[in-house]
């Protein structure tokens, strides 16, 4: 696999990382150890260094799970990026944000110990509130982290233009945004501010929940415990469907073999992307995600023409 450097940082790592929600079991049904275990694995054997993982995903056990693979491939072929300020503590009846300095402190130290390392790749602010970054507690507290040796990276994790913004205010090392064919406009608005502060980017919901993996059809339900069944309407699911079956049609012919291929290959055909980190629940995904981009170039630019015309930007 090609690496891409994380901005100014000089860290290097594989094009195409892990996140690792899904495996964890809490947003797209249960999901069994020893599947998660592998799947981990056969990302890093693909060559895909990067890891995107929330200290609160399953309540910590991911980062254990983690920790077993450092120890198994030596530490250098793992980089686990740690999202933190979910207090997912069960004395409250429903998780909640914490940016405070003791939260951020008492998250970096348990993250550390999971892990079973000394300072940690990266640790990142678990999308929060525009008031929180406007405010000086939790970068600040981030900043003492990375100054005491605790995080070699540190960042945050946005989900909108105003938080973007106020994030690379603070020029962090990297920012985690959602980037997909349906959802282009945020890194595109941010880009000048990005490319001027050399900050990486680690694009997330790159498949858009599954959609762009182009494995089910309209008849698909989705069960209690899967994050899908309640993230769309009918109507909303309807729409992007059709733009799904558009963007086959446009962009999925000889060497792309899948919309899922061609679905990653428009992530990375952006300069400013640092790493992918497409969600897998098997051995066999987590390798598909990381051969789809093994040819270059990664799209022509007549299918990103064919993209801007199917895709409203705007919705």
């Amino acid at each position: 696999m090609r690496t891409r450097t994380l901005g100014r940082s000089g860290v290097s790592v594989g094009e195409v990382g892990l996140g690792t929600w899904g495996i964890s079991g809490e947003g797209y049904g249960s999901s069994f150890e020893l599947t998660a275990r592998a799947t981990l694995r056969a990302a890093v054997d693909a060559g895909g260094s990067f890891v995107e993982v929330a200290d609160s995903y399953r309540e910590g056990e991911v980062l254990g799970w983690i920790a077993d693979l450092k120890r198994d491939v030596g530490a250098d072929k793992v980089f686990a990026s740690v999202r933190v300020g979910v207090d997912r503590d069960p004395k409250h009846p429903v998780p909640r944000k914490d940016f405070s300095r003791p939260y951020l402190t008492a998250a970096c130290e348990r993250a550390l110990k999971k892990l079973g390392v000394d300072c940690l790749d990266a640790l990142v602010l678990h999308n929060p509130a525009l008031s929180t970054l406007t405010g000086d507690e939790a970068w600040a507290t981030l900043s003492d982290l990375k100054a005491a040796g605790k995080a070699r990276l540190i960042g945050v994790s946005v989900g909108s233009e105003g938080v973007g913004r106020a994030a690379l205010a603070h020029t962090p090392d990297l920012v985690v945004l959602p980037y997909n064919l349906y959802l282009p406009m945020l890194l595109h608005r941010l880009s000048g501010d990005i490319s001027r502060a050399g900050v990486a980017v680690v694009a997330r919901s790159p498949l858009a929940y599954g959609l762009l993996a182009d494995g089910w059809s309209g008849a698909r339900r989705f069960s209690d415990d899967d994050h899908r069944l309640y993230r769309w309407t009918p109507q909303d699911l309807t729409r992007r469907m059709k733009q799904r079956d558009a963007l086959r049609d446009a962009l999925v012919h000889p060497p792309i073999a899948s919309l899922r291929e061609a679905a990653l290959r428009y992530v990375l055909a952006n300069g400013l992307v640092s790493v992918v980190v497409p969600g897998a629940r098997t051995p066999d995904q987590a390798t598909e995600n990381a051969r789809a981009v093994e040819r270059e170039p990664m799209l022509s630019e007549a299918s990103l023409a064919d993209v801007a015309r199917i895709i409203d930007p705007e919705h």
